[in-house]
């Protein structure tokens, strides 16, 4: 009985595979820099796909008269909604260099 009752729980705890998709959040032209961001919660587990933030990058550095992006350091997440003992809503952001 107790092994049927785990079996049910665990999926509740372990968290949903959610697609999620990059959003430009800012950028600087004259520094050819672009960020893109995503924002996740608890017990979701983020599906990311890095060639939809690329595209989403290049097209902004090509608007620019730049030729393509890539990526520029890691990603950085920050904790906007805090609830009483975790994160509730976590900001995850990339950058991303646009090259000649």
């Amino acid at each position: 009985m107790k092994s049927i009752i785990v079996a049910i729980a665990l999926p509740l705890f372990a968290g949903c595979a959610t697609p999620k998709y990059w959003e430009a959040t800012g950028g600087n032209p004259s520094d050819g820099l672009v960020q893109l961001f995503y924002v996740q919660t608890p017990f979701e587990y983020a599906q990311i796909r890095e060639y939809q933030g690329l595209a989403i990058a290049t097209g902004r550095c090509q608007f620019w008269n730049y030729a393509r992006a890539e990526r520029a350091g890691a990603q950085k997440s920050v904790c906007h909604t805090m609830g009483q003992f975790h994160c509730l809503e976590t900001t995850v952001t990339q950058d991303y260099r646009c090259q000649k």
